[in-house]
């Protein structure tokens, strides 16, 4: 157990850069749409994992991290999208719930944070009392994890899913690939009003928060519902 704590604390984390080439498309709704949107929710973000597990790691272990994963992905994308909001040329003019006011609502109705990432769009806008939300996955081939900033202690007694601690896999400076999609929903018909979705590379040289944060930005600085 000391052995995995010592990996955890002396690995080095992600880096995340997404190119410019991506897939952006606004539906025929939007137009009709986004002057009825004045209120959106940022829904928990869902994470999902597609590289191997390591064996001693228990499924216990796993939804901590992912809900840890999950928090700091809202969380980052709440402040970003709220930084980018006001009335000014080119600012996004739709208000945004504050996450808190969002999970607590959500967790008054009895929906966790899964639950929240596939319930339909139109019943979670309801309980939320917003005009559309915000859905976002992420699919990496490892765990970001080291969110201890957000209350979550991993480094005490999980490692970092990498396959092992093998410190030979930090040679190289691309390891894998992040996989972002979020889209936009009206609160009425669930009907996808804009959406975007793109592979970024990830690399081995800088902090967990970081990724989190450049991926967050890069979302917001293409979101839609700018004041012209």
């Amino acid at each position: 157990m000391m052995r995995l704590s010592l990996f955890v604390l002396t690995v080095l984390m992600i880096t995340t850069s997404c190119s410019n080439q991506y897939r952006r498309y606004q539906t025929s709704a939007y137009e009709e749409m986004e002057n009825q949107h004045e209120t959106l929710a940022v829904l928990p973000v869902e994470t999902v994992m597609t590289g191997r597990i390591p064996r001693e790691i228990t499924d216990e272990q796993i939804e901590v991290i992912e809900m840890a994963e999950s928090k700091a992905f809202q969380v980052a994308l709440y402040d970003q999208l709220a930084r980018r909001s006001g009335s000014r040329r080119g600012e996004i003019r739709v208000n945004f719930q504050h996450y808190s006011q969002t999970n607590a609502l959500l967790q008054e109705a009895g929906i966790s944070y899964k639950d929240a990432q596939t319930m339909a769009p139109g019943k979670l806008a309801e309980i939320l009392q917003v005009d559309a939300v915000v859905r976002t996955r992420v699919q990496k081939e490892k765990y970001l994890t080291n969110l201890e900033s957000f209350g979550i202690q991993l480094a005490q007694n999980i490692a970092i899913l990498t396959g092992g601690p093998n410190f030979g896999v930090f040679a190289s400076s691309r390891t894998s690939d992040v996989l972002v999609s979020i889209s936009t929903l009206d609160a009425e018909t669930s009907v996808p009003t804009w959406a975007l979705e793109q592979d970024c590379p990830t690399y081995w040289n800088r902090r967990t928060q970081e990724i989190i944060e450049n991926i967050a930005v890069w979302i917001a600085r293409r979101f839609p519902y700018r004041n012209q």
